[in-house]
């Protein structure tokens, strides 16, 4: 897995879930004035696979309970660092759902969504591939293992 070398670019995004009611957690950022609902981005270290890297920083820096990181994850390239990978994790907390306090430590402001509100509120979502990467997590037709979004 190209995973496993990070060159300093490579991000990981990771996507915190409530399984039960299919919610993922959304932070809105306002670049030019629009507000898109993001992910956090978490710089990877050289070395280090983009799922340690997730964990190190959910658990570590934000704080969150026991996670659980499924072995589904999209690449995508950066954008903003086009000799970069950005790679989508998807992470919940260990226990059954979620406890109310994940939203307020990872961001104040964050918000759950489902795709289907997502869409139907025609939100702009960063990176864009998330809403059908999500529904391919949700519906089960996406295969384990790192798969590309481009």
């Amino acid at each position: 897995m190209n995973d496993a070398h990070s060159d300093g670019h490579d991000v990981v995004r990771p996507v915190v879930i409530d399984s039960p009611n299919r919610r993922l957690l959304l932070i809105p950022s306002v670049p030019d004035r629009e507000i898109r609902w993001t992910l956090l981005t978490v710089p990877m270290r050289l070395g280090e696979t983009s799922r340690r890297a997730a964990t190190r920083h959910l658990r570590r820096v934000v704080r969150l309970p026991a996670l659980r990181i499924s072995p589904l994850i999209g690449r995508l390239s950066r954008r903003d660092a086009p000799e970069g990978v950005q790679y989508i994790v998807v992470v919940r907390p260990a226990a059954e759902s979620c406890p109310p306090s994940v939203r307020f430590a990872l961001a104040p402001e964050a918000r759950w969504w489902t795709t289907a509100e997502l869409r139907s509120a025609r939100a702009l979502v960063e990176p864009a591939e998330l809403l059908d990467f999500m529904d391919g997590y949700w519906d089960g037709w996406l295969p384990d293992g790192e798969i590309s979004l481009e």
